[in-house]
């Protein structure tokens, strides 16, 4: 791990503000607040894989462009350097690397989620039976 940085101590600073905001609310305000923070970051994660994938497109077709055109000047040479460009990893983002990052992301964060505390069930069954 870094050591602190100004931008660690703000995110340890929003943090505990979070948690003096919601601690007092119950488990399960604090669990929605992660489920939807996780929804945010998915769906973030999604359009921007998306975005990629269309950079990429305006991409490869300015580079088939050029190589169309190295052909009609007589330079095959230049265009199938070109050609290979087009084809690399650089030019052609895989999505179904991106959405699996995003999805293992996701699964560590259900599992910290788990392992963070006692399921809500549990906290609705003793709110209920207190106030019962």
């Amino acid at each position: 791990m870094s050591g602190p940085t100004a931008l660690n101590d703000q995110i340890q600073d929003a943090l505990e503000q979070v948690n003096a905001t919601l601690g007092g609310s119950g488990r399960s305000l604090l669990e929605a607040a992660a489920y939807q923070a996780m929804a945010q970051a998915l769906a973030l994660g999604l359009q921007n894989a998306v975005a990629q994938q269309q950079h990429a497109y305006m991409l490869r077709n300015a580079l088939t462009t050029a190589a169309a055109q190295a052909i009609l000047e007589g330079k095959r040479e230049e265009a199938s350097e070109v050609l290979k460009l087009a084809e690399s990893k650089l030019v052609n983002p895989s999505l179904s690397d991106a959405l699996a990052e995003v999805h293992a992301a996701l699964r560590a964060l259900r599992e910290e989620l788990k392992r963070s505390g006692e399921p809500v069930s549990s906290d609705s069954s003793a709110t209920s039976a207190e106030t019962g």
